[in-house]
């Protein structure tokens, strides 16, 4: 009796037909209406990545692009090239990496004294340049001039005899003025004491047998100053011709 009141009473709470009827409906339409939306949200993402990836990639690739040629130019990636323009041309410096040892013998020890005013006009022409020669001691034929022109320092030497002792190690592309290849670059030196660097631009070319080395520079702050100075005394030490050594002697 118990049992049976119990199954009458779960009868009663049991939906009938019309009800199961209308809760399957509403149970497939709504599985429907969650499928649809599946759906969509994936035809949404699948239409984003094709979509809108290609411009997104133009993009990047410009601003690689664009920050590649700044980068360079501001020496972002340690290249940077200064350029100067002369009257035969334009005339690059590219970076250098360190400063070696040369050998400034001549196999006998010269003798030496300040060039005259005179002289110097003679090597230099119409430049303000101060200087120091050395003579071979036997036949008193002029070996190498070291000068100076405002803050720009200037070398030459005798044909086949090197101009400095020391040597530059970096970059060495040539730039053309008035057909000469000249070698131009440039070092930055670490900060002293004070957090203070120079830069110094340097060039070396030959005007026929004779080589010549010019060098110019100071705070890195002023570094177009010193970049101008040294572009003016080689344009007007290409100008002026080759020197004539012979006409000077001890």
């Amino acid at each position: 009796m118990k049992n049976k009141r119990m199954i009458d009473s779960w009868n009663k709470i049991e939906p009938d037909s019309a009800a199961d009827v209308r809760m399957l409906d509403a149970i497939l339409a709504r599985n429907r209406l969650g499928q649809f939306a599946k759906r969509k949200a994936f035809t949404m993402n699948k239409a984003f990545n094709w979509k809108r990836l290609a411009p997104v990639a133009a993009c990047l690739v410009m601003i690689i692009a664009v920050t590649a040629i700044f980068g360079n130019n501001a020496g972002w990636f340690g290249s940077k090239v200064y350029t100067a323009e002369l009257s035969g041309g334009t005339l690059s410096f590219y970076k250098s990496d360190d400063v070696g040892v040369g050998s400034l013998d001549f196999g006998f020890e010269a003798t030496g004294r300040d060039l005259t005013s005179e002289e110097n006009v003679i090597l230099f022409g119409g430049l303000d340049v101060t200087s120091y020669g050395l003579f071979n001691p036997t036949n008193k034929t002029l070996l190498h001039v070291e000068g100076r022109t405002r803050n720009t320092k200037v070398i030459l030497a005798a044909p086949g005899l090197p101009t400095a002792d020391w040597i530059i190690e970096g970059n060495e592309e040539t730039s053309e003025i008035k057909g000469l290849q000249v070698t131009a670059g440039y070092f930055i030196t670490s900060a002293n004491s004070q957090g203070v660097k120079n830069i110094i631009y340097y060039a070396s070319f030959a005007l026929n047998d004779v080589p010549m080395y010019v060098e110019s520079g100071g705070n890195l702050e002023e570094s177009d100053t010193w970049k101008s100075e040294i572009a003016s005394v080689i344009d007007t030490l290409i100008q002026n011709g080759t020197p004539n050594l012979s006409a000077i002697t001890e």
